[in-house]
């Protein structure tokens, strides 16, 4: 499997998880778990940055 392979599955299965979060009865801590695993297997600069929550941001010190 090549590298674009591996980048197209990867985006559908995050694909797939926000339609089944979005449609179906989900199980929260199985998203909170699986969406992150699958978005660090993304090459880096693919997804924008995340924002810190509940201003845990280590640059405003």
């Amino acid at each position: 499997m090549d590298a674009n392979e591996d980048f197209a599955r990867t985006a559908a299965l995050l694909g797939a998880l926000d339609l089944y979060e979005r449609r179906y009865e989900t199980d929260a801590a199985f998203v909170q778990v699986l969406a992150p695993a699958l978005a660090l297997s993304l090459p880096i600069g693919v997804l924008p940055p995340m924002p810190y929550r509940d201003a845990d941001d280590p640059t405003e010190d």
